[in-house]
């Protein structure tokens, strides 16, 4: 019986000879091939956010602003390279201790892995420079200096990241979550009201301070930009903004992620989809809820009338995509593991 080879005609020698990469290619591959629709939407958003991005009028500044400065984002780019080399180490190290390619006798390409990382980041960095360029919001010279400046920072950052610890960098996630203590009446009175608890937590994840630092950076980077003299309270309220918008984002993000996790831990019960979706997003929505009220009211310290007229539209349409975009996640999950179907058990 001829042996019939699994990998893909068309794959190069060079890659079969190097099962690592031929498995990265090989799951790209596969999920274009299965989930093609949702690969391409996921794209088109990508593009289409960065391409938003580049042309608002902060992001032109903020740009102009880095450009004329170049030792500013050279310092900056070195720290964040440095940083995301020690953590991309420490990730490809773990990867490789973990996976199911661990036994094979070849070496795993963990500078390979940690170079094509770094320079598919600097490669994101320059192309939306370059889509800021080509929509107008800064010049030639600036786009030169700044991609010289992020390769130069790139270099310097990847040397000295690759002599940072690989342990050590960053807390885990769970210590941003509170621990519940366990309830004597759980054995004999079991309730989903703990259900809620996860997202919650997912949450509180997400919006540890090393993930919010980038977007207060950035909100403080455009205020000198924009307005020149900007009092303290001025930058106050746009951090505290920021960091409540980041905050809704990463419950909205959180219930995503819990909803298939949670529904197939709870696969093996009897338990109604519909009574699992209340109970996994009805604390978020009420969280969400709490935050917006609270955001309109102080935006209504300054003008109550501007701050009603915009902002119990704005929560109103969010919550309802929120709640959307939670219930489609949280049916497609209990659909995938069988959660809730009335045809379980026959």
């Amino acid at each position: 019986m001829q042996e019939v080879d699994s990998l893909p005609v068309r794959m190069p020698g060079w890659m079969v000879a190097h099962p690592h990469l031929a498995s990265r290619l090989l799951l790209w591959r596969n999920a274009y091939r299965y989930r093609r629709p949702r690969v391409l939407v996921c794209a088109a958003l990508i593009v289409a956010g960065c391409a938003v991005a580049a042309m608002l009028p902060p992001t032109g500044h903020i740009l102009q602003w880095l450009g004329l400065n170049w030792a500013v984002t050279f310092a900056v780019a070195t720290c964040g390279f440095a940083v995301s080399t020690a953590r991309l180490r420490q990730h490809a190290s773990i990867g490789a201790a973990t996976s199911w390619l661990a036994a094979l006798p070849t070496a795993t390409p963990l500078r390979l892995q940690v170079v094509s990382g770094m320079a598919a980041r600097l490669a994101a960095i320059v192309a939306f420079t370059a889509v800021a360029w080509g929509a107008g919001a800064i010049d030639r010279s600036t786009f030169a200096r700044l991609a010289i400046a992020a390769a130069a920072g790139a270099m310097v950052g990847l040397l000295g990241g690759w002599r940072l610890p690989r342990a050590g960098i960053g807390a885990p996630g769970f210590h941003y979550a509170i621990v519940r203590r366990p309830r004597a009446a759980w054995a004999s009175a079991p309730s989903l009201s703990p259900l809620g608890c996860w997202p919650a937590a997912q949450g509180r994840v997400f919006s540890r301070p090393k993930k919010i630092a980038p977007i207060l950076l950035i909100a403080m980077l455009a205020i000198p930009a924009g307005g020149h003299g900007a009092p303290g309270q001025v930058a106050l309220a746009v951090a505290g903004a920021c960091m409540a918008l980041f905050s809704l984002f990463s419950l909205s993000a959180a219930a995503v992620r819990v909803a298939f996790e949670a529904a197939h831990w709870l696969a093996p019960t009897a338990l109604g989809k519909w009574r699992f979706i209340g109970a996994l997003i009805g604390r978020v929505m009420l969280t969400q809820a709490m935050i917006w009220v609270v955001l309109i009211v102080l935006a209504g310290v300054v003008d109550l009338s501007r701050a009603l007229d915009v902002g119990v539209p704005l929560a109103a349409a969010y919550l309802c995509a929120s709640l959307a975009m939670a219930v489609v996640a949280a049916l497609r999950a209990c659909r995938r593991v069988g959660l809730g179907m009335s045809g379980r058990g026959v």
